[in-house]
This record gives C-alpha cells, structure tokens and sequence, in this order.
C-alpha cells in the first residue's frame, strides 16, 4: 500500500472517530434532531442554497478547508441535495479562483530544470485538457486549490477546466454529503453508501496514480506544485 493511499485513509478514520465522538455527545448533552436542523435550514427559504453557494465561492480567498464547508453542507442540506450543493458550490468556486488567477495575478513560471514534473505536468494538461484535468481531479492526494492554481496558469480552455471539475468532484462530494448528514442521524443505508463511495474513490485514486506514476514523481510532484 503506498503512502498516499495509507494517508487518505488514516483521514478517513480520524474523520469517521471525529463523527461518531460528536454524534455521541449530540446524543448524551444536547439531542439536536435532523429535524430540528431541516426546520431552521427552511426557515432561510430560498436564501439557504443561495447563502452555501456564495460560500463556497468565496471559499478559495480563504484558509477555510473545503472539506469543513463541504462536510457542513451536508450536514444541513442532507446526503442528496447536500452533495448537489456541493458539486455546484465547489464548481463555482474552482471557477472564480481560476479566472482570478489567470486574469489578475502575476504569471508564474515554471521552469523546466527545477520543476521537472511540474514542467512536463503543465505540457499534459495544455496537451489534453479535459481529460489531465480530469485525470488529477479524481486522485484525493492531490491538492484541489493547487491543481487549480496550476490550471489558471496554463493554456488549458476555462470550460474544459470547469467540465473536468464537475466531473471530478462528484465521487468526493457523494463523500462529503453523505458524511455530513450522518453527524445528527446515522441511516444504515447512507453509512453503506458512504463506505461504498469511500472504497470507489480509493481504488479509482489507485488506479489512477499508478499511471501518473509512470509518468512522474508523483512526491516531487507534490513538493514541486507546493512551491508556487
């Protein structure tokens, strides 16, 4: 088992211990119901969704992780409409953050001798497109904002970029949603299908991996894309 794979899933069992220590002190001090969380949400009307999503746009200027705001929203909207909130809210921030950074900060430059993989990963994805772009988005160990940031610096089409994101985050969002939504109420069908995702994404990332193995250092990679 190589070391990306042993990280995702050591966070997923910290993710999963966090959820059930704060399930179980809901239960012993303060018994909030999914109900009584459905009724406040509603109270917001129509203002609810539009709130997350303006949330989640404003989400990459900030430290905010994505997985918290991701995690909350389905917390409060529900496994099915929370991770369809997720998806356009994470699409929606992914795009703002790239034409911000294509548009008004500094072009930055990569250099071939220094940033060998990094060099040979922007060629990729100025080659394919959507599909690198789709490729990177669909491996949980790469960095969402980072591979973002890339993409804005390179000739890769906006709307190739935002198609290869909506795609890309749908497995991680099922994740988070259903999630989220077994903080308050634990359904043995979500809690199967949840782990049901979780298995799906860990051997896509797999899989994946292994053919970008073929092609780079994928942990110089990562050191090479954190010096941006």
């Amino acid at each position: 088992m190589n070391k990306d794979l042993k990280k995702f899933i050591f966070k997923n069992l910290i993710i999963v211990s966090i959820v059930a220590i704060l399930f179980i002190i809901n239960k012993l001090f303060f018994n909030i119901k999914a109900s009584d969380l459905e009724d406040w949400v509603n109270g917001f009307g129509v203002w609810a969704p539009i709130i997350i999503l303006l949330v989640f746009s404003i989400r990459p200027f900030t430290l905010v992780p994505l997985s918290i705001i991701a995690i909350t929203t389905g917390l409060l909207f529900g496994a099915y409409m929370g991770t369809l909130y997720i998806v356009i809210g994470t699409v929606l921030g992914a795009s703002t953050s790239f034409i911000a950074l294509r548009y008004f900060r500094e072009q930055a430059s990569i250099d071939e001798n220094e940033n060998k993989n990094l060099y040979e990963l922007k060629n990729d994805l100025e080659k394919n497109g959507f599909k690198s772009v789709l490729m990177i988005r669909l491996i949980p160990a790469m960095n969402f904002d980072l591979i973002t940031y890339l993409c804005s610096k390179t000739h890769v089409s906006f709307w190739k970029f935002v198609g290869a994101t909506s795609i890309g985050t749908i497995p991680g969002s099922f994740m988070f949603g259903f999630f989220g939504s077994s903080l308050l109420k634990l359904k043995p069908l979500n809690i199967g299908i949840l782990l049901g995702i979780i298995i799906v994404i860990i051997v896509l990332g797999y899989v994946l991996k292994r053919q970008l193995d073929q092609k780079y250092d994928m942990d110089e990679l990562k050191e090479e894309l954190k010096s941006l």
